[in-house]
């Protein structure tokens, strides 16, 4: 049996990792689980894009969370460079809400979600006609309009996964990548450890940040929390040269332009199972959206194609704070398409729960009770 941790965590994509990089940073003795390899799954197949928001303005939970994770992006970033080495990518790009159509149906969306942001505290602006192509040049004409988000941003999914394992190794973290949790030891109302392939592992206390498999791993609790995969599929696009400045989106379907000329085109939302395949109609779909947004990308060379799966759950918020009817277990599991956006904000307030600190917000609407009551 090995040595016994402060916190072990279940689960080492952005979330998990996250996690062990505050909670070690306080001097916590901390063990990470992955059952493959780091943030190789739907961590890894993210687009990266970062959601703006205002902490003192923000009116939901969910744009509180937001706009927790948007401030301290930058100085998260800036610290893994400076003490690992290792650049995420982490850029303000902004990013425009595409009006697809000028049909009243759409241009319902676009007012809603305007008003919607603008209730939260983003910085947001209404752009059409030449505006829209000033801001942004090579969009198809016929587009209406946008809204522009200026504090938008992105990193780069693979690099912000090494700069963050590595920042853990920095801080004495004790990292099992290729060693899953097969069950749960427990006690009476504490888990003890848990069980691996190898050996028992004991701490004194527990998080499950297990994304789509959480429903899996806490079967043996007696709990099922309707959190299951959800498939994303991703084409990356090669350019010539780099011409698109910003984020574009509309709906689910988004392009992210990276600085060296590559573009992602994403994603589906599939209800596939644990089904990680790319399929030839949903790469087709998303192509067509992008040539139909950016004419000129009809001449990129395709360079690849992948899918993630994403932890969907019942209501859309995730899981963020104790299980009930365990003293000494927590969770951080259902971010859906924002594990990415929502990734610091989380492990911030899930180390002040885990800590006994002030929370920096509320999070009662993230409890685990709403889908269990």
């Amino acid at each position: 049996m090995a040595k016994a941790s402060d916190v072990l965590i279940i689960g080492g994509g952005v979330i998990g990792l996250t996690t062990a990089y505050f909670l070690a940073r306080h001097g916590v003795r901390v063990t990470v689980t992955e059952a493959g390899e780091f943030g190789r799954e739907s961590s890894w197949a993210g687009a990266g894009i970062i959601s703006p928001g205002h902490a003192r303005r923000a009116q939901s939970p969910l744009g509180r969370l937001r706009a927790l994770s948007a401030s301290l992006f930058p100085q998260l970033s800036s610290e893994l460079q400076e003490k690992t080495g290792v650049c995420n990518g982490y850029w303000i790009c902004g990013g425009l809400e595409l009006r697809r159509s000028a049909d009243a149906l759409e241009k319902q969306r676009i007012e809603n979600l305007l008003r919607q942001e603008q209730g939260e505290g983003a910085t947001c602006e209404v752009l059409e006609g030449d505006q829209l192509r000033q801001r942004q040049p090579g969009l198809d004409p016929d587009l209406p309009g946008a809204v522009y988000f200026p504090e938008m941003a992105q990193l780069r999914n693979p690099w912000h996964i090494r700069a963050l394992v590595a920042g853990c190794y920095l801080y004495q973290v004790d990292m099992r990548p290729y060693t899953p949790v097969v069950d749960l030891v427990r006690e009476g109302d504490r888990i003890l450890g848990v069980w691996t392939p190898q050996e028992r592992l004991v701490a004194d206390k527990f998080v499950v940040c297990t994304g789509a498999w959480t429903d899996r791993l806490l079967q043996s609790l007696g709990l099922s929390l309707g959190i299951r995969p959800m498939r994303g599929q991703i084409a990356l696009l090669r350019c010539a040269t780099p011409f698109l400045r910003h984020i574009i989106m509309g709906g689910d379907e988004y392009l992210v332009p990276r600085p060296d000329g590559r573009v992602l085109v994403g994603s589906t939302v599939e209800d596939a199972g644990f089904d990680k395949r790319t399929t030839a109609e949903a790469i087709a779909h998303l192509l067509a959206t992008a040539y139909r947004w950016v004419p000129a990308l009809a001449r990129a060379e395709v360079e690849r194609c992948w899918a993630g799966l994403r932890p969907g759950n019942p209501d859309g918020k995730p899981l963020i704070g104790t299980v009930p009817g365990w003293r000494n277990l927590y969770i951080a599991a259902g971010h859906f398409r924002s594990g990415i956006t929502l990734s610091p904000g989380t492990a911030q307030i899930l180390s002040e729960l885990i800590l006994g600190m002030p929370l920096s917000i509320p999070i009662e609407a993230f409890s685990v009770e709403r889908l269990t009551a």
